[in-house]
């Protein structure tokens, strides 16, 4: 909560230097001793960043992948033009922290501390001579394992993952590691840390892409004065022409291309005579107001910047231990740094931890069109409302709606609807009660109705799919109804759409298809 973070089109980037990067890692391991949840760690390189956008302004290309950084435990930005981009935005980032930086780091550190680390991924056995490397640098380093095997992302095979990756995780789990090295590359690694998460024992996970190829030198970084000065990606066009070039010119245009709008708005917004600094009311019964048991409303600032964050997140972080629905009121808010939309994507991650209810009220067209050009708008756009009324009406209706993760009804012809709601992660997949389920559906045709559903990831696929060939198995049908365009979106990328019938006509979700 209390994290220092940037939102770098869309993805929150924490504040950190090398060294407080590789402290708050080893206080992650600490943490898992407690409540034995596993963390992941990202590395950000402008690659990242324009893999989850789409060339369309304010679009979104892997809503999976953004939604991941965006709810990862530590982001760190691996690539100068990210800590470039912050400048812009007026919240500057500490200093570039890489995977080819960090892991050195931190196994210097483990082997102090006695702490082991799992090598996982890389190109044959460039995994197991990093390892040998890093324990001839730090006597004393403790590897619980090194392994490298093929994982699937998208096709066919990723329905099966479950099975696919059972073998890998029971081996990581067996080792018992407290840091885990993913170098999938990226996005896979990320996706696979998100899939297997609630089967992973591991305090620390970390995406590190082709970290092993540096540190045994099979691909050479360049001089240090080079990476200082934030060219080391030229550097690396230059050892590699043939294979970089075209992705790090079009990377580089991408990222210009959906950077510069949110730089000018925010630029625009802070240079305006109107905004005029309102000191932040650090009274709580000015600032955060209860207004119904549960319920608390929160008077933003004229400026939510970095300052008015420091003094409010204290407040926030206190008032979300004994309030589950909070309603920030923007009606003085005029600008907003990256600072701030980093508070709001904290806040936003804090509501889906803890089940609650966050509320945005009185937001004016410029702070929209700010959401929109940092890519933070999809995740606020069922949260905002006109006025507090409008807001308390759909908490107090939410109250009464039943908050399983499917209902089941049934058409007059004897199709079986059975609509999903919410967000089926592997979270929620992992309790999803599919022997209640799958039993009601082997003698119907079946609908699944996606109208509800707001958001799905891989395992949520995944769930689709095992429906379908439940139903499939006991000759009937099913077919998909009313996906949104990140789940229609997220099917293409993994190419499991083609597994499925697909429609966007609701009339068959009623009475009227027998008329």
């Amino acid at each position: 909560m209390l994290r220092d973070t940037v939102i770098i089109l869309g993805i929150p980037i924490d504040n950190l230097t090398l060294a407080e990067a590789v402290e708050r890692i080893f206080a992650m391991v600490d943490e898992f001793k407690s409540d034995a949840v596993p963390r992941e760690v990202a590395t950000v390189n402008v690659d990242f960043i324009v893999n989850t956008l789409s060339w369309q302004q304010g679009g979104i290309r892997h809503p999976e992948l953004l939604d991941i950084l965006r709810r990862a435990d530590m982001v760190t930005a691996d690539g100068m033009p990210v800590v470039w981009m912050s400048r812009f935005l007026g919240c500057p980032l500490k200093e570039r922290v890489t995977g080819a930086d960090m892991v050195p780091a931190l196994a210097a550190e483990a082997a102090l501390r006695g702490a082991s680390l799992f090598f996982l991924g890389g190109n044959g056995d460039v995994g197991q001579r990093a390892a040998d490397l890093l324990v001839r640098n730090n006597p004393g380093l403790k590897i619980a394992g090194v392994s490298a095997p093929f994982v699937y992302t998208e096709g066919e095979h990723l329905t099966d993952f479950e099975v696919e990756d059972a073998a890998i995780i029971a081996e990581i789990n067996a080792a018992r590691p407290d840091i885990l090295l993913i170098a999938f590359g990226n996005p896979k690694q990320e996706l696979w840390f998100a899939r297997n998460a609630p089967r992973l024992k591991v305090p620390v996970s970390i995406g590190i892409g082709g970290t092993f190829e540096f540190i045994v030198g099979t691909v050479s970084r360049a001089p240090l004065w080079v990476q200082k000065a934030g060219l080391e990606w030229i550097y690396r066009i230059l050892m590699e022409p043939r294979r970089l070039w075209k992705r790090y010119a079009v990377g580089m245009i991408k990222f210009a291309l959906h950077a510069w709008p949110a730089i000018r708005i925010y630029r625009s917004a802070r240079w305006q005579k109107t905004v005029t600094p309102v000191p932040v009311p650090l009274d709580s019964n000015k600032a955060i107001q209860r207004i119904e048991e549960n319920v608390c409303i929160v008077l933003l600032p004229a400026r939510l910047d970095a300052l008015a964050v420091k003094e409010l997140a204290p407040c926030i972080e206190e008032t979300y231990r004994t309030c589950r629905h909070l309603i920030l009121n923007f009606e003085q808010v005029q600008m907003i740094d990256s600072s701030g939309l980093g508070f709001l994507v904290r806040l936003w991650r804090r509501d889906l931890d803890e089940k609650g209810k966050l509320s945005l009220v009185e937001v004016s067209d410029l702070i929209k069109e700010f959401f929109r050009f940092n890519r933070v708008a999809d995740i606020f756009h069922e949260r905002l409302f006109g006025d507090q009324k409008m807001a308390m009406a759909r908490i107090r209706a939410e109250r009464l709606t039943d908050k399983k993760l499917y209902t089941l009804t049934s058409l007059r012809n004897g199709t079986v609807i059975v609509a999903l709601r919410g967000r089926l992660d592997a979270l929620a997949m992992k309790n999803f009660p599919f022997d209640e389920l799958l039993p009601k559906l082997e003698v119907h045709n079946c609908i699944l109705d996606l109208t509800c559903l707001e958001f799905a990831d891989s395992s949520g696929l995944v769930a689709f799919h095992r429906i379908q060939r439940h139903v499939a198995k006991h000759g009937n049908k099913s077919i998909l109804c009313a996906p949104n365009e990140p789940v229609l979106q997220l099917l293409h990328l993994t190419r499991l759409d083609r597994l499925f019938t697909i429609t966007d006509d609701q009339l068959i979700l009623t009475d009227r298809r027998d008329q």
